[in-house]
């Protein structure tokens, strides 16, 4: 059973919490969820789900030393739409890429059971401990890297998180699995993409040294080969008729800062 603790003393995280230690006995980690609780006094409006909690709010938890700066981004948008946004993420782990990689090629089911324990446990277990409803809210799912493949996957798992922003998905963990998949989208989910055209930095040597050179991607460099997969999925999500919107930005890295600024843009759109 999750247990709930106000997250620090500081004010500026005064309405936010953070949970007991959730261990994973298959992968011998630890996860924790983090709330943001919105006014108590006004509907709660949107429910953001988001992975990698931990580099959504506080530096000193980032895992690369730079955050989403998450609550600044939403009180901006709450005041300019009257929204009243709820926040609930889960941190990742040492064992990220396998529990953050849902479309592993050697099957593995530990990621699907991450991604369902959110929705039966963890989800049901903030409303309760923190008595709040949200039956009509608009629901959202975030994710960046590993995380954009979640955001994905648990879309089509729970469908009712019509709101999807998938940021920089890390497509080749999943290939060509997330491609096969993406027909299984709802019809009635909307997709934001993102992708930066300076990501290929994150790989550490020449893509063509380390994949299959028979995907039908590009090669010729790093960078090239990154946005070749994003819009290889933006591609399938057309081929199906699929509700979405894709968007780059041509100087953007792998990290928080272009995200956060992509996850702006989304935000002022749709709360």
């Amino acid at each position: 059973m999750l247990t709930f603790t106000p997250y620090s003393a500081k004010k500026k995280f005064k309405n936010l919490y953070i949970s007991n230690e959730i261990v994973d006995d298959e992968l011998k980690d630890v996860n924790k969820v983090l709330v943001r609780i919105p006014n108590t006094e006004m509907p709660i409006t949107d429910l953001l789900l988001c992975f990698d909690g931990q580099n959504l709010f506080d530096e000193n938890t980032s895992h690369f030393g730079s955050i989403f700066n998450l609550e600044n981004l939403i009180q901006s948008s709450e005041v300019k739409q009257k929204s009243n946004v709820l926040v609930i993420a889960t941190t990742s782990n040492r064992q990220r890429k396998i529990q953050y990689n849902p479309y592993p090629r050697d099957h593995s089911e530990t990621s699907i059971q991450h991604l369902k324990e959110i929705h039966k446990t963890y989800i049901p277990e903030v409303v309760n401990n923190f008595n709040l409803e949200i039956t009509h809210t608009k629901k959202h799912v975030l994710g960046a890297s590993m995380g954009g493949l979640m955001a994905i996957k648990f879309s089509i798992i729970n469908p009712e998180f019509k709101n999807v922003i998938c940021l920089s998905p890390a497509f080749w963990y999943g290939f060509p699995g997330v491609l096969e998949d993406i027909k299984n989208i709802q019809k009635s989910t909307f997709l934001h993409l993102y992708t930066g055209k300076k990501e290929g930095h994150i790989f550490g040597d020449k893509v063509n040294k380390i994949f299959p050179t028979n995907w039908n991607l590009d090669f010729s460099t790093n960078d090239n080969f990154y946005l070749s997969g994003v819009n290889l999925i933006e591609k399938t999500l057309t081929k199906h008729n699929l509700s979405h919107e894709f968007f780059t930005e041509e100087e953007g890295m792998h990290n928080e800062t272009y995200w956060r600024k992509e996850l702006t843009r989304y935000l002022q759109k749709n709360l």
